[in-house]
């Protein structure tokens, strides 16, 4: 036998190993997408009432003004935000879900941006407080159009994330501004920065930041930040080089109510 006859009989066998490969990872993928599916339901049922619970509190705390401690109101309130954020964080996941089966849909209503950025910056303070940085938040008041709740929720959210986790205990900006026809909203810290290699991959499933401090999460944040910002019409850049901090800048479509989806 020759190389070429033994290479032709070599050759039918590695196909098959290298397809019986791929038949096996795409179950694998499959599998953990429907997990991801289930674990999503599964923990966000019961959070449903402990978030109404704790809504009441708050409500009842803000009603009685001054006679309540100052550091009972304090607790409700971070008892708030830390609920909610594990919401949100499950909500991602049924994101994830959804984007990588097709079935995503957008769910836009009238909402007022600059109040969701505004309470976001304010829940996230004591966080990014607590990791030594500062949050300035420039927005513009009034920013009201046609936009998935969620979807802007998340955006925002994991920018700011990713800013108090890289941003190593330095000031943070976050600036949300009318453009034309758009939103723009930019999220800046003065962490590491980002390489030119990484700026290529960050946006990709399963990417994780380099930093200089451990941090959890699931490496999907910016790849959901991109699909989202993508399925609302929407751009999304970042800039920054090592050792001088990062710039993440999404514009999304800005469409009111008179003029309809």
């Amino acid at each position: 036998m020759d190389a070429d006859d033994h290479t032709a009989s070599v050759a039918p066998i590695e196909l098959e190993r290298l397809q019986a490969e791929i038949a096996e990872l795409r179950e694998a993928v499959r599998a953990r997408d429907i997990f991801m599916s289930i674990a999503a339901h599964e923990l966000r049922n019961p959070m449903a009432p402990l978030v109404g619970r704790i809504s009441l509190l708050q409500a009842q705390v803000d009603r009685a003004g001054g006679s309540v401690p100052p550091k009972v109101a304090q607790g409700i309130r971070q008892l708030d935000v830390i609920l909610r954020r594990y919401v949100r964080r499950t909500i991602t996941l049924l994101d994830i879900s959804r984007l990588t089966s097709g079935r995503f849909t957008l769910d836009p209503a009238e909402i007022d941006v600059s109040t969701v950025i505004a309470r976001l910056v304010e829940d996230f303070a004591p966080h990014a407080e607590q990791a030594g940085s500062a949050i300035t938040a420039t927005i513009d008041p009034g920013i009201v159009g046609l936009f998935d709740l969620t979807a802007i929720e998340e955006i925002a959210e994991n920018l700011i994330s990713n800013a108090v986790k890289y941003g190593e205990g330095k000031p943070i900006d976050v600036v949300l501004a009318r453009a034309p026809g758009a939103i723009h909203l930019e999220v800046r810290d003065r962490g590491p920065g980002i390489s030119a290699a990484d700026r290529g991959r960050i946006f990709e499933r399963f990417e994780r930041l380099a930093g200089s401090r451990p941090t959890t999460g699931f490496g999907l944040g910016l790849w959901v930040v991109g699909q989202l910002t993508d399925a609302m019409g929407g751009t999304i850049a970042v800039e920054g080089t090592d050792g001088e901090g990062t710039v993440f800048t999404v514009r999304v479509p800005l469409r009111t109510a008179s003029e309809g989806t």
